[in-house]
């Protein structure tokens, strides 16, 4: 299943976020291309697509399969970081 979402982050702070989150949520890097990671782990994966959008925002693909409620807690920090960065500047 995919969904893409807007962020208000710059797509090399995404790239930031994924590489330090999935890992510690026990998943391996297994691409890493421009704009397109994918971690994979015992359960399942998650690959992302970071496009570039309008407006400082980035629209991000999250494809998956398992890790639901892993994939919540990433886009809540995310969301968590455009809000405080949109505040603090």
């Amino acid at each position: 299943m995919a969904q893409t979402h807007p962020i208000r982050l710059s797509p090399d702070e995404i790239d930031r976020q994924a590489r330090k989150f999935w890992p510690d949520q026990g998943l391996s890097l297994a691409i890493d291309e421009p704009n397109r990671l994918r971690f994979t782990g015992r359960d399942g994966f998650v690959a992302l697509e970071i496009r570039p959008d309008t407006n400082n925002q980035v629209r991000l693909t999250i494809e998956n399969q398992g890790y639901e409620q892993e994939i919540q807690q990433f886009r809540a920090r995310l969301g968590k970081q455009a809000s405080a960065e949109t505040h603090a500047g």
